[in-house]
């Protein structure tokens, strides 16, 4: 059944979010209704926007509950919906009673407190929790998605949304690049690329910081000493040989959109992939392949060549024209919510 959508009111700049209930297991159906909102300078509503490939290229389909009935939605979304309630709900409550002042210049509160930068004594308690109960309390958690919240039926609406695509994702507390479920190998893969990801110097790779330190880079690596054993095919290559070739990380036009996020990240299963950490990554990625290495074994670089390097180009050149942000480095784990008092129903 189609999805029955009420005009919107573009002088009012009016756009729709989807307002998800809380679940048991990451399993459950998903239940939701499309709400109204603003985004003007006076009425900002804290919300997720979700980006995501429309399918898999497979013709699998699921049904999730919109407003009272029972929609058709490719499998693939209803994925990023079940992952992104189950990873991003524990500590809905935790905001919004807790709910702080807006700070333009710096990450939410609730935010910072999850990814551990500042403390709070139920915090750590509810950011443990994976697809489980979420506990009293919980309210909904609002969510932005092309897919859903734009009337694709109403050409006029649709180019206006297209329009304000920007402008939702730059608003949004966050935005989450759904790069699709886990496979066999993808704990493995992960672990291994945030270890490398820890044991860079914290600002290799930024520019002007290859002059100050040289020794940093090719050809010594100075740095990567305890990467040597790493670098070794296994399990974990795959996963993370698995992670770069995600369909969605080859397509430059969504990663353009994403680009604008102030906070975007990558969602693949329960794991959350900061944009800074993946800008990292592809980057040394790409100084092991052009250049020869202390620490890394030449007979390797083959394998690094059908990494699809180049789509992190684009996320280089748009941060680089912004300030740099030290709370581009807090996306680690997991949170969100907000209360919807002041919305009206779709």
């Amino acid at each position: 059944m189609a999805i029955t959508y009420r005009p919107l009111d573009a002088s009012k700049r009016e756009f729709r979010l989807l307002e998800i209930q809380p679940a048991g297991s990451i399993s459950d159906p998903v239940y939701c209704r499309i709400v109204t909102a603003r985004l003007t300078e006076k009425e900002k509503p804290d919300y997720i926007a979700l980006s995501s490939l429309y399918s898999d290229d497979t013709p699998d389909t699921d049904r999730i509950i919109v407003n009272g009935r029972s929609v058709t939605i490719p499998n693939h979304i209803s994925q990023a919906l079940r992952h992104v309630r189950a990873v991003f709900f524990p500590t809905v409550s935790l905001h919004f009673q807790r709910k702080p002042k807006r700070r333009p210049h710096k990450a939410p509160r609730w935010l910072r407190e999850l990814f551990g930068l500042e403390s709070s004594p139920s915090a750590s308690s509810a950011s443990s929790t994976r697809g489980e109960g979420y506990g009293p309390g919980a309210t909904t958690l609002l969510l932005w998605i092309d897919l859903l919240c734009v009337n694709h039926m109403d050409d006029v609406e649709k180019s206006q949304q297209v329009v304000g695509m920007r402008k939702i994702y730059r608003h949004a507390e966050l935005v989450v690049g759904w790069l699709g479920v886990k496979t066999e190998h993808t704990d493995a893969g992960m672990e291994v690329l945030g270890f490398i990801d820890e044991t860079m110097p914290p600002y290799w790779g930024d520019p002007g910081d290859r002059e100050k330190n040289p020794e940093d880079y090719a050809p010594i690596h100075q740095w990567a000493e305890p990467l040597k054993d790493v670098w070794t095919a296994g399990v974990h290559w795959i996963g993370g040989a698995d992670f770069f070739m995600r369909p969605y990380l080859q397509r430059r036009w969504i990663l353009e959109e994403l680009s604008t996020a102030r906070y975007p990240v990558f969602l693949i299963g329960d794991i959350i992939v900061p944009w800074k950490q993946l800008l990292r990554l592809t980057t040394l990625m790409e100084e092991f392949k052009y250049h020869p290495s202390k620490y890394f074994p030449p007979e390797m670089v083959p394998s690094l060549i059908e990494f699809p390097l180049e789509t992190s180009q684009k996320f280089l050149e748009e941060f680089a024209r912004r300030e740099a942000r030290e709370d581009s480095k807090i996306i680690q784990k997991k949170t969100y919510g907000k209360s919807t008092s002041t919305l009206s129903s779709a």
